[in-house]
């Protein structure tokens, strides 16, 4: 096992699941009352308490968390365990404004992000300002749609050590996701994710007892990082930490407002039901996102020389290390790397789903495709995914940007939208015109800085500066 730590034992339990997923596919198919937007698209808008929790941990959770954070807690050193605040900033977020928006959607019927801003400002919105919206978001997620066909590619070629090229790992998952998604639609991929959510935290949780308890694993790293990287384990400057309010601000509110986290929040069974899986989300950061940049400090010392998107590959490199050192961490390690590989699949058929009904009901569906029934609109939706996931593919087979580098970038889009779900909510005087004017105004300058270099201004993202240009354009028209 120290030659090949994974075996054929791991990619066995792998294929298993991956055969699980279609059945449930299949399953989820045969549930599925009919054919309609709501039903395909929201499960029915019957998902518990105990689903929807693990539904919105995969949606918060994703691939390119999951491999990113590792490659950026392994570039950064300490000051990246700041990462849990940004996380816990997104249930904030979300607690400002998804109550009122559940009870909003349930009088209105709502499928998409879209529907809420036709709703929400009335002609006005149904005008313009919903397929400016319903844009910004199919760039913004297929961004992130992206990140996860990366992510699925590193992490089955560092799980095999290079046996299984990149390009085959994103070609045959991406068909496997396609398949149960096309085929169970929204109430497979809730299904997937509670399986994702069990496989990944029991499995980080034991390795980590497992690697931490009983040895100074972390303090020889610490060491190790002083003495030979000690840029990695200062106190942060005054820079830095303006960075780090910045990105709670940017990952907070943009990450509130992904489009199939709105439908998740539109899925819920009853608002007590949201409100139950918002109090457990609350505590996810601290063992998720602690676990997974503690596996960036001790690959510090442990796979020192890792540049660019080398760094991506930090966990299933160090995951293999410690596989081979006890048959209880192989254990581990196997459930933790099914869980990220399902992980990732589950956000993509998420965001699969989500554009493809945002370009359906609130882009394609402004122009050509209005008149349609639900049952049209929703096999058109399907056809889309296939499309879209085929040209996404090819994208993702020439990578040459970092996972959190797609992450920022996909936020600094993202985050323009979240005016018209927060103020749209808490300031009935928030009109169409101001709420348009803002977010030009705040994309213009997020993307005018981004392209030219200035991604960052003082420590301050582009994003978050737009969309502060965004709010005070917003409310001042």
């Amino acid at each position: 096992m120290a030659d090949q730590p994974y075996g054929p034992g791991a990619f066995a339990f792998l294929a298993a699941y991956l055969v699980f997923m279609i059945v449930l596919g299949y399953v989820a198919r045969a549930r599925r009352r009919d054919d309609s937007m709501s039903s395909f698209y929201l499960a029915g808008k019957n998902l518990g308490a105990l689903v929807l929790f693990f539904t919105l941990y995969a949606t918060q959770y994703s691939g390119n968390t999951l491999i990113g954070y590792p490659g950026e807690a392994y570039r950064l050193g300490y000051a990246w365990t700041m990462s849990v605040g940004f996380m816990m900033a997104i249930v904030v977020a979300y607690l400002l404004f998804a109550p009122p928006l559940y009870r909003a959607s349930q009088r209105g019927n709502f499928v998409t992000p879209g529907d809420w801003i036709t709703h929400r400002f009335g002609e006005n919105g149904r005008s313009g300002l919903t397929l400016f919206a319903g844009v910004l978001f199919v760039v913004a997620i297929a961004n992130y749609l992206l990140a996860q066909l990366l992510a699925v590619g590193h992490i089955v070629s560092g799980l095999s050590g290079g046996a299984i090229p990149f390009w085959a790992g994103v070609v045959v998952l991406a068909v496997i996701i396609l398949f149960y998604e096309t085929l169970g639609g929204m109430q497979a991929v809730a299904w997937t994710d509670c399986i994702q959510g069990l496989l990944l935290f029991v499995g980080l949780l034991g390795m980590l007892a497992a690697v931490v308890a009983g040895s100074d694993r972390l303090g020889e790293a610490t060491a190790w990082i002083i003495a030979h990287q000690p840029s990695k384990a200062v106190l942060p400057g005054g820079e830095t930490i303006r960075t780090w309010i910045s990105t709670i601000l940017l990952v907070g509110f943009a990450a509130a407002v992904y489009p199939q986290a709105i439908q998740r929040i539109f899925a819920a069974r009853s608002t007590r039901s949201l409100k139950r899986s918002f109090t457990v989300m609350a505590f996810m950061p601290l063992v998720t996102i602690s676990a997974v940049v503690l596996v960036g400090i001790l690959a510090i010392p442990q796979l020192s020389g890792l540049e660019g998107v080398e760094t991506d590959q930090v966990m299933p490199r160090l995951l293999r290390v410690w596989a081979a050192e006890s048959l209880w961490l192989y254990v581990m390690t196997v459930l933790v790397l099914t869980g990220i590989v399902a992980a990732i699949m589950s956000t993509a058929d998420s965001v699969l789903l989500s554009l493809s009904s945002l370009l359906v009901k609130d882009v394609l569906g402004r122009f050509r495709m209005g008149s349609l029934p639900e049952v049209s609109l929703t096999a058109w939706g399907k056809r889309l995914s296939w499309i879209i996931m085929a040209i996404l593919v090819l994208i993702a087979l020439t990578p040459d940007l970092t996972l959190w580098g797609l992450i920022e970038l996909k936020m600094e889009v993202l985050i323009q939208t979240a005016p018209l779900f927060v103020l749209g909510v808490l300031w009935p005087r928030f009109n169409a015109a101001g709420a348009a004017a803002g977010m030009a105004s705040g994309t213009a300058l997020a993307a005018g800085l981004t392209l030219a270099g200035m991604v960052k201004v003082w420590g301050w993202h582009a994003g978050v500066l737009g969309l502060a240009l965004n709010v005070i354009v917003g409310v001042s028209v």
